[in-house]
C-alpha cells in the first residue's frame, strides 16, 4: 500500500498537486479496501460525533497537512482532507485505536521537526513539492532520527484510505465523497440486469451499513 505513494508523480514546482491520485486511489480498491465497504444497506447521513478530543492543537494541522498531500484534490473531485479522513482518525484516536495515539502523535511531531531540520520550517509550511518530498523519504524510513517512520507513514496511511472510503457512520467518506469516486454506489442487496451489465456506472445510491437509529443523531 504505501508504495503507492513514493511511486506516485510528484511535481517539481510550487503548487503542484504532487501526488499519483490513480495510483492513490488504485490501492483504495484493492484487497485491502475490501474490509472498508459495508455488505447490507440502510440510510446514513450523519456521521457519529467525535467521541473526545484527541489530537491537540498542535497535531491537528499536522495531520491535516498528511492526509491533504496523501490524497489531494483533483479535477475528479474532493481529497481525503474535505472528505472528513481527519474527522475519522480522530474518532479513531478516541475510541477502537486508542492505544495507537501517542505513537503516532510522536510520529506527526517528529516529522515536523525532520522538515526544520531540513527546510527550515514547520512541515505544515513547506510548499507541496516539499511535504512530498519529505513524505518520500519518510515512507522509506530514510530520515535520520525518525527511526519508525516507515511504519508511522504505513500506519497513517491506511487509516487516511479508511477515512476516506469507509462508511460515512465513522466520520470520514463524508457526504459519500470517496464511495462517488471510486464509483461505489452504496451497499446494495440486490441489483438487476441493467445493474450487472459491464462498461457502465452505477448511480449513486448512498447507503450505509447503519440505519437511522444508528447514524448519529
Amino acid at each position: 500500500m504505501a508504495d503507492n505513494f513514493g511511486k506516485g508523480k510528484t511535481g517539481n514546482t510550487e503548487g503542484s498537486s504532487g501526488i499519483s491520485r490513480r495510483k492513490v486511489l488504485s490501492s483504495a480498491v484493492s484487497a485491502t479496501s475490501v474490509s472498508l465497504i459495508p455488505l447490507v444497506t440502510t440510510s446514513c447521513t450523519t456521521p457519529i460525533q467525535p467521541s473526545g478530543l484527541v489530537l491537540s492543537a498542535e497535531a491537528q494541522p499536522l495531520l491535516e497537512a498528511f492526509v491533504d498531500r496523501l490524497i489531494p484534490a483533483d479535477e475528479n473531485g474532493p481529497g481525503a482532507l474535505a472528505a472528513g479522513a481527519v474527522f475519522y482518525i480522530n474518532n479513531s484516536m478516541a475510541d477502537w485505536n486508542s492505544q495507537e495515539t501517542d505513537v503516532l502523535v510522536e510520529g506527526l511531531f517528529a516529522l515536523t521537526r525532520a522538515a526544520r531540520r531540513r527546510f527550515d520550517r514547520e512541515f505544515t509550511l513547506l510548499s507541496d513539492s516539499n511535504k512530498d518530498a519529505l513524505l518520500r523519504d519518510m515512507e522509506d524510513g530514510q530520515i535520520d532520527g525518525f527511526d519508525n517512520s516507515a511504519q508511522i507513514f504505513s500506519r497513517l496511511h491506511r487509516l487516511t484510505l479508511e477515512g476516506m472510503f469507509s462508511d460515512p457512520y465513522y466520520g470520514g467518506n463524508q457526504n459519500y465523497a470517496g464511495w462517488d469516486l471510486i464509483g461505489y454506489p452504496g451497499a446494495v442487496m440486490a441489483s438487476s440486469p441493467d445493474m450487472q451489465r459491464m462498461g457502465g456506472r452505477l448511480p449513486p445510491l448512498h447507503t450505509s451499513a447503519y440505519g437511522s437509529d444508528f447514524d448519529g443523531e
